[in-house]
Order: structure tokens, then sequence, then C-alpha cells
């Protein structure tokens, strides 16, 4: 059995974002007939621990990274301490990672979470075959709508400079790009940033989003035309997400047309800010608000609205467009980072960013056509619907066992091998 270590720093059960990512890394490669050693952060034991002594995955080992409560206490400081928590625990992970090798002997090393190019990883220093990804970092919020970040777009601002100054003096960024067998990036925009370390090595592209099979409905999801038009945004209310940029142009739609907006989610530093956007834009009569819900009552809003719409200014990949495209729902996004290449024309609409006023026009004439347009709503969903069976994480999974992992696995001369294509 080939025994494979795992770089998951977030890594939790149940959860979505980066912490299903990792979990679901872990378990799934697992159970595809690897050994799976998995580095993560101690945040997890609580729920991980009483599944792996239920004896669920027994292929797996979870060893916890620890570091010093000084370290921990820099995570909550900003977006600084978040970073060098981070590097901090990467290195120690290394030298963790070191020791494990040195027991088992691991044919293949794999770096799966956090998804974050600048930040990298050390794990390359180990000398065995190593993939990291995938992974974005390439994505820039556009100054043209830097209006709907608010106070927060200095933080957003800061986050570019450190990660361009990361680019040049982080190790585990510049060195691993060029020491590791494979890098998977999940959008063009890193995919760009990647070539320029990496002009002749191997680059892959993979959709960073995964499904769980139990989320997929087991027959297509039927949106039957109503006398009003469902829109649907779900998500943190984090200022990249731009939910004011949705009620904005929801404003902007024609009166005559009924319509109503779902906002589903209750957790980011923008929530204080939804009733004065709501009021501000004066759409009290067109928009319901519900808040936080759990993972199966989210099911229920994707059967019960007509289209998903998606205005995130900074995306790499985002998973509500794949959970929504699996409900057989069309979208309504901007052209952008991830959701630009998930959507393809096929499965939904994508509005050109130029300024703010022609964005908010393009959106509202957007939800227009949704409207007026029953029949091709329900033929991009269902072209959505078959995007969206094909990122169910077993299928994922069998890509890295069948595919990659073999492929770097063989003697080091047949690992030069030309640039796989896209998704």
């Amino acid at each position: 059995m080939k025994k494979i270590l795992l770089s998951t720093y977030a890594c939790i059960p149940n959860m979505g974002s980066e912490q299903g990512n990792g979990w679901n890394y872990a378990i799934h490669l697992s159970n595809s007939g690897l050994e799976v050693h998995c580095l993560t952060l101690v945040d997890g034991k609580d729920r991980i621990d009483p599944i792996l002594a239920g004896g669920f995955y027994p292929n797996l080992t979870v060893h916890y990274v620890r570091v010093p409560a000084w370290v921990d206490k820099f995570c909550w400081k900003g977006l600084i301490g978040m970073y060098f928590h981070y590097l901090y625990w990467q290195w120690a992970a290394y030298q963790v990672g070191r020791k494990l090798d040195q027991q088992h002997n691991f044919d293949l090393i794999h770096h799966a979470t956090y998804g974050s190019l600048q930040l990298g990883s050390f794990l390359y220093k180990l000398g065995k075959p190593f993939i990291f990804g995938p992974a974005g970092g390439g994505q820039r919020a556009p100054k043209a709508l830097k209006r709907y970040f608010g106070s927060h777009w200095t933080r957003e601002w800061m986050r570019d400079i450190v990660g361009k100054v990361l680019e040049y003096t982080n190790p585990a960024y510049f060195r691993m790009l060029k020491k590791a067998d494979l890098v998977i990036v999940t959008n063009n925009d890193t995919y760009d940033l990647v070539r320029r370390l990496r002009p002749t090595q191997p680059i892959e592209r993979i959709w960073d989003v995964g499904m769980a099979l139990d989320f997929l409905p087991r027959e297509v999801t039927v949106h039957p035309p109503k006398a009003t038009l469902e829109l649907l945004w779900t998500g943190r209310m984090l200022p990249r997400k731009a939910l004011e940029l949705t009620i904005q142009a929801l404003s902007k739609v024609d009166p005559k047309l009924s319509v109503r907006l779902t906002i589903v989610g209750g957790q980011g530093e923008m929530v204080e800010h939804i009733p004065g956007y709501i009021q501000t834009y004066s759409v009290e009569n067109r928009v319901n608000w519900v808040g936080q819900v759990s993972y199966d009552q989210m099911k229920q809003y994707y059967i019960d609205s007509d289209v998903l719409f998606f205005t995130s200014l900074r995306d790499s990949c985002p998973h509500q467009l794949v959970e929504a495209m699996s409900y057989c729902m069309p979208i309504l996004t901007l052209d952008l980072h991830g959701q630009g290449e998930l959507v393809n024309g096929s499965n939904g609409i994508k509005v050109p960013v130029t300024n703010e006023t022609e964005v908010v026009a393009a959106l509202a004439r957007g939800v227009e056509w949704m409207a007026a347009h029953p029949e091709e709503r329900r033929q991009m969903g269902l072209a959505g619907y078959e995007i969206a069976k094909g990122l169910i994480w077993d299928h994922k999974i069998r890509r890295f066992v069948d595919d990659l992992y073999p492929a770097l696995m063989k003697p080091s001369a047949s690992r030069t091998s030309a640039e796989v294509s896209t998704p």
C-alpha cells in the first residue's frame, strides 16, 4: 500500500470551505487504497478523533501539529497575524513531517490546504515527489468596485501588498514553486502567476471545489416557472462578497417585475450593514433575509429558488456555484476569477467587470432576462447539473489516485511530462 503524507492546515469534518476540503481529501484518499498520514491543526481534534475511533477510516492517521500558545494568539491579530500563524505552523509541520518520513518512508507528499499560493509549504524540502494545490492566489479585487468593501478596502489592499512581498521573501513560496513536481492551480489568474516562476515545469488546473455525493440530488431538480422569480444569495457576509452590489442591482430591476431575493447567511463583518443596504436601496418588499441555516436546510433553498445571484469580487472557485448547479440552478454572476470560469455561458450569465454604473445595470438586465426566459433558464440549469456531477469528491479523488499520483511516483526521469490540460 502506497503511503501519502497529506498537509491540510484546515481539516474539520462537516464544514464548508477550506476545512471541508481538507477533511474530504483525507477521507477520500484513505478510502482509495492509500495509507494517508494527515498533518493538520489541533482545531478539529474534538470532531476528528471520535470518527477515527469508530473505525470508519482505517487507512487514515491524523497528526495534530501544535504551535506555542503565543503563536496561536497571533492568529486573531488581523491579516499579518493570520499569515504569521500559518507560516509558523507550516514550518512546524515540516519538522513533524520529516520525523514521520523517517518512520514511514512516504511515497508522495501532497499539500492540499490552505489553497494559498503565496503562503506555500516547506514540505518540498523532504525530497519526495511533491504536489502543491489546488491553490488560488492570483485573484485581485477590481479597484473600480472597491466602494463595496467600505472601510475594509484598506485590508484588501494590504492583502495584495503582503502577497506581493511574500512572493519575494517567503521560501515556502518561491522555492517551493521551483522544486515541486507538480503545482495545481484553480483559476487562470493563478496560472498566470505560477507560470512566471515555472516557465516549463508542469502546472495542472483543477477547480478546488468538491461536493459530497449525498448533496447531489438523486434526480434532476425541476424549477417550474412561477409568478415571482426567486433569486438566491448565499455565503458569509464578507466585504469581498459584495452583497451590497447584489441588492443595488436588484433595485434597478424593472419595478413591474415580480422578483424576490432570499439572502441566506448570518456570519461575517458585513452582517450589521444588511438592514441599511435594504433600506438605502428601497427593496424591503423584494428581499427576504433568513440568516444562518443548517447544511440540510440549505438544500431546500436551492430547491425553492430559480437563480443563484453571486457578485463576489474575489473568489478562487466558489462552492456556492457548484452546490446551486447541482440543483439545476442557473447562475447570474460577474465575469471574474473562479466564477468567470465555472460559468461558461451555457449554465448562466456572467457580466463584464467595467465600472459600477455599467455593472449594476448589466446585472439588473440579467435578472430581467432570467425572468423572461424560463425555458432557457431550465436549459442552463441542466447544463450546470452536468458540470456539478463531474465535481463529486469521488470523481475528483480518482484523478489524483489514478493519474497524478502514479505519474509522480515513477522514477524521476519519467516525471518531466508536459503541462496537462485544463478541466
